[in-house]
């Protein structure tokens, strides 16, 4: 896939015409990351808006106890790195590739000129933190006041979204491996607690587990937990 291509794929580069695009495609510049290298850490200078292109990155915090927590993830089409790029200060979390990853990596100073350049690219970055900010507002009331079972639908279902892919038996297989502390970390509790969620979702026959992967037997029943239909 052309870098204009993958600009058009992403919510903060698709206001801009083809020929735009093409424009703005050359001041990005590639970089690979094997699993489990990191793009970059959390209070470093954001230095560069990063456009996910193969593979899945992740965003983690860390407590002082060096507890890890998964904030979101980021697949193909998929921009990391925007807030700290915004504010002009450091990255708030760290970013970290699930999987072998490419990214195009964009300077911030170019990032900022562009936007002055081309005004629609400020307006479609609000409404992309206008999502970012109403989903962490629904992270919070998830932590607070939701069952930890739905919480894990959601997880499993957010990352069938982001990283799944249909099988010839009309099944999902979710295309990264996640471990049981993954699964915890995002739905905001403890593994013990993931793992008997995760097992009684496979005793219904709602998910199993294929050379590693989680595989989505029955989406429409997790969906039903998550939304609590």
């Amino acid at each position: 896939m052309s870098r204009t291509d993958l600009l058009a794929r992403s919510t903060l580069f698709a206001p801009l015409s083809e020929e735009e695009q093409s424009e703005v495609a050359s001041r990005f510049s590639p970089h690979h990351y094997e699993k489990d290298d990191y793009l970059f850490w959390e209070g470093e200078p954001a230095e560069w808006l990063v456009l996910v292109t193969e593979g899945q990155v992740k965003m983690i915090k860390h407590s002082e106890s060096g507890r890890e927590t998964i904030l979101a993830t980021f697949g193909p089409g998929q921009i990391v790195g925007e807030v700290g790029v915004l504010v002009g200060e450091t990255y708030p979390a760290t970013a970290q590739a699930l999987e072998p990853a490419r990214t195009l990596n964009l300077r911030r100073d170019d990032y900022t000129e562009l936007m002055r350049q081309y005004p629609d690219l400020a307006w479609a970055l609000i409404q992309e933190l206008g999502h970012r900010l109403q989903s962490a507002h629904e992270t919070i009331r998830s932590l607070a006041v939701e069952k930890v079972e739905r919480r894990v639908a959601r997880v499993v279902l957010r990352m069938a979204n982001t990283a799944g892919e249909r099988l010839d038996d009309g099944t999902v297989r979710i295309s990264v491996p996640l471990s049981r502390q993954d699964v915890a970390d995002m739905a905001g509790t403890v593994i013990e607690t993931a793992i008997r969620a995760l097992s009684k979702f496979q005793k219904q026959g709602l998910i199993e587990t294929r050379a590693g992967y989680i595989v989505l037997l029955e989406a429409h029943r997790l969906v039903a937990i998550a939304e609590e239909l």
